[in-house]
């Protein structure tokens, strides 16, 4: 309970008793069959502890059929799906999909690597791909002729995520409308105080009150610290924040109200990145935003109270190497807000 309210770091899904049941385990088949033994009964970490060990003996081996991967990692994501690791849960249907597009194996039915990785999205609150994901796993049904029931139930799910979507962007817009008006309200309590350069105090009514700007040096600090991240993937691919654009948004201030010190900042960046990837390069942008004194840092974190992203590259560029950048490209939202909170934590003893 207390790992779901946030209150104590979670535990991995798979422990030391999962690993010892798979530890003797030689064949991935066998792996596989066992998990979804363990599935079907409910016991979600050992069978996770399974799929991943499948997926361990497979890449042992000089030639594997991409399906034998997809599978396993579709089932890992769902294991993760269910266990409340939307973010691992992507991640591995990412990974599916990019191995059966790399196969180009025609065969394998990717509505359920879409399906869940579209659930993935909309518990990470990402509701646009969560709508193309969702989209796409109707497709694939039609194409593979299952069932009228299913291609209905996905179609009902589209719909139903579209509408999530409308519902979310309605909120975000009420929400930055609330902050202007709170904004503009502080400033006429203030009666207009105009807060100068990096260090300046001012005063306001007789001492009671004073401010601090940090928002140039916060600025300064933050491009200082991203550019130059740099996320190493397993197979040699790399992709680095290059340039801090200049639409990003920085402000910080430190006031003083009768000897009471608090810091207030908000930061919206956007960052450029380049990738490398067996050769060929590819230019893309993340943006890092709700960054602010009421916000942290949370793996699929609510909208309100947590830090979010997103992801943007250019879409003429396809082929393996692509998409593995793009599937790489979400870690750099850790590095960024990592570098981030260094800042922060150097600007609290201001």
């Amino acid at each position: 309970r207390a790992e779901e309210l946030g209150d104590m770091q979670r535990r991995e899904p798979v422990q030391l008793e999962q690993m010892l049941l798979v530890k003797d385990l030689e064949d991935a088949e066998v792996a596989r069959q066992q998990g979804n033994e363990h599935f079907k009964a409910g016991r979600l970490p050992e069978a996770l502890a399974h799929y991943e060990k499948g997926l361990e003996l497979l890449k042992m081996q000089p030639e594997v059929p991409a399906s034998s991967v997809a599978t396993l990692l579709s089932n890992a994501a769902l294991c993760y799906l269910k266990l409340k690791w939307p973010d691992r849960a992507k991640k591995k249907a990412t990974m599916a999909i990019v191995a059966i597009k790399q196969a180009e194996d025609q065969s394998f039915d990717q509505s359920k690597l879409y399906y869940r990785r579209s659930l993935a999205c909309e518990a990470l609150q990402e509701f646009g791909m969560a709508v193309d994901d969702m989209s796409r796993a109707l497709q694939h049904a039609k194409a593979v002729a299952q069932s009228l029931a299913e291609q209905h139930r996905l179609k009902g799910e589209v719909e139903r995520l579209k509408k999530l979507k409308a519902s979310a962007e309605a909120e975000l817009e009420r929400k930055q409308q609330q902050k202007t008006n709170e904004k503009s309200a502080e400033v006429h309590r203030l009666q207009g105080k105009e807060v100068k350069g990096e260090g300046y105090s001012s005063q306001v009514s007789s001492e009671y009150l004073t401010e601090q700007d940090f928002s140039h040096w916060t600025m300064s600090r933050v491009k200082e610290a991203v550019i130059g991240v740099t996320h190493t993937a397993e197979n040699g691919a790399t992709i680095q924040i290059v340039e801090l654009q200049e639409q990003s948004k920085v402000t910080a201030s430190i006031t003083n109200k009768k000897g009471k010190r608090a810091l207030y900042y908000e930061m919206d960046l956007h960052c450029a990145w380049l990738g490398k990837s067996a050769g060929n390069e590819m230019k893309g942008l993340i943006r890092v935003y709700n960054i602010a004194h009421d916000t942290k840092f949370e793996l699929g974190g609510d909208e309100n109270t947590s830090y979010m992203y997103q992801l943007g590259w250019d879409q003429r560029l396809s082929g393996v190497w692509a998409d593995q950048l793009k599937t790489e490209a979400p870690e750099l939202f850790d590095l960024v807000a990592v570098k981030v909170d260094g800042v922060i934590k150097d600007l609290r003893k201001k």
